[in-house]
């Protein structure tokens, strides 16, 4: 049964998960994180915050009254997430459990402060505009309003710059608390979110916490961090102890009655849980077998295509092409060592490096050993990420690559002409939708280009 309460301006929601177990959360349309409270015969334990002190301390005067004592005495974070750690210090009287790489991913999330503090000083302006300009019967209104209550806490709790509360006690691998009437076994599971993620287990309650590790269903239309399920490039995992913890717990499912994911909006069933275990686990085995029996990078997007080989997935929240395509990569990477060209070239173009530095990489296709792969869609991608941030000059020299590295790709062409026509030079941009066109003559929208720009008269270099 739930019942509706009020925080710091958000609806607040509290869920009895059984006797002495409450999960709270804030919002009814934004993805919030969901915080689960025991009782036990030590004390209160708090598993994860919402990210924002204000609302963290409302909630934990919450958790206390509807479980009638307020004896606090440890908090765990399931990973390093501001959205999970960042009202750690609202419980700086418990101890404060994660796993041992939390503290390092909270101090580069802090480093990202300024970047994200700038999308506030823009966006908050723009969502307040957008709120005013709409009708009082909008149905958006109640969803946009939460959008701007979260955007502007958030946005003071940056400025406020209060020190990180990073746990007073890691682990590697496994750990067992001990509660006294009550138990909790932290396992290790990072690779697929964050570096530092770990599953909690309840065996009293029969309740497995995953984290915003993954989740078969979504109750809202923005799902949060519980919309992708993804080996990233640079993000540390170790797939082999991953797996060990996963599957151990899988063979648990006498044992569990309920799983839980990090944000309230999120529902999984053990068969999800299951098939995400064992899409790790083919990938983990699959890839490097294909790769030992001379399999190419392009055979593997056709050996382990998202549909065929994973059908239960195909649809599932945090799967589509794109996730599974990084995954599939950063397990190539893994196993032949090599490294993405196209994430090479957008970090020196992206640091202003010269013409020779991006001309070594391009020249490195096809040498032996091979230091990078490379792939189309990758280098197309990362030229628009400097076109979408306003970056023309950048992106120029990133598409630039890209057409010297495919000259017969009508869309690497294509690409070139759309940016260099952004910085202005309105005959570069001609040539490279020509050339685009006689690649590919059924190319409508570079004719189209082609053609409002000639309309136009400014065919004449910069």
């Amino acid at each position: 049964m739930l019942r509706r309460l009020q925080v710091a301006g958000l609806p607040v929601h509290v869920q009895k998960l059984g006797e002495g177990v409450v999960r709270v959360w804030v919002g009814d349309h934004i993805s919030s994180t969901a915080t689960v409270a025991f009782a036990t015969q030590k004390g209160i334990l708090v598993v994860d915050t919402t990210g924002n002190p204000l609302v963290d301390r409302e909630l934990r005067r919450v958790i206390a009254r509807e479980l009638g004592r307020d004896d606090f005495t440890m908090l765990v974070n399931t990973h390093e997430h501001a959205d999970h750690t960042g009202g750690n210090a609202v419980y700086a009287d418990c101890e404060i459990v994660g796993h041992e790489l939390v503290a390092a991913g909270m101090a580069a999330g802090r480093a990202d402060r300024p970047r994200v503090l700038e999308w506030y000083a823009t966006g908050i302006p723009e969502s307040e505009a957008r709120l005013a300009a709409l009708p009082a019967d909008d149905p958006s209104l109640p969803s946009l309003r939460e959008d701007l209550a979260l955007d502007r806490l958030n946005r003071d709790v940056l400025l406020s710059d209060a020190p990180l509360a990073p746990p007073t006690r890691t682990f590697t691998d496994r750990l067992t608390l001990d509660m006294g009437d009550t138990s909790l076994e932290l396992y290790y599971t990072g690779g697929m979110h964050t570096a530092s993620d770990i599953a909690v287990f309840v065996p009293r309650h029969g309740i497995l916490m995953t984290g915003d590790t993954m989740s078969d269903r979504w109750l809202t239309d923005t799902p949060g961090c519980l919309a992708s399920f993804i080996a990233r490039p640079g993000v540390r995992h170790d797939f082999p102890r991953l797996l060990k913890n996963w599957e151990y717990l899988a063979q648990q499912k006498d044992r569990i009655r309920l799983l839980l994911t990090g944000h309230w909006n999120g529902e999984l069933s053990y068969d999800g849980f299951a098939a995400r275990v064992g899409y790790v686990r083919a990938l983990w085995d699959g890839v490097p077998a294909e790769i030992a029996r001379g399999a190419s990078l392009e055979s593997l997007f056709v050996t382990f295509a998202l549909d065929a080989r994973f059908p239960e997935l195909a649809q599932s929240p945090g799967f589509n092409r794109n996730n599974h395509a990084m995954t599939l990569l950063e397990l190539w990477s893994v196993t032949t060592g090599q490294t993405s060209a196209a994430d090479r070239l957008y970090a020196l173009i992206d640091e202003g490096a010269g013409e020779d530095a991006v001309r070594e990489v391009v020249a490195s296709r096809g040498a032996t050993p091979a230091s990078y792969f490379f792939m189309e869609g990758q280098l197309n991608s990362s030229g628009y990420r400097f076109l979408q941030a306003g970056r023309a000059p950048q992106a120029v020299a990133m598409f630039r690559a890209y057409a010297d590295l495919y000259p017969e790709s009508w869309n690497a062409h294509d690409s070139l002409g759309e940016a260099l026509l952004a910085t202005g030079d309105s005959a570069g941009s001609i040539a490279m939708y020509e050339k685009s066109l006689e690649l590919n003559p059924e190319n409508v929208n570079g004719r189209e280009v082609l053609a409002r720009i000639r309309s136009e008269g400014t065919a004449s270099a910069p």
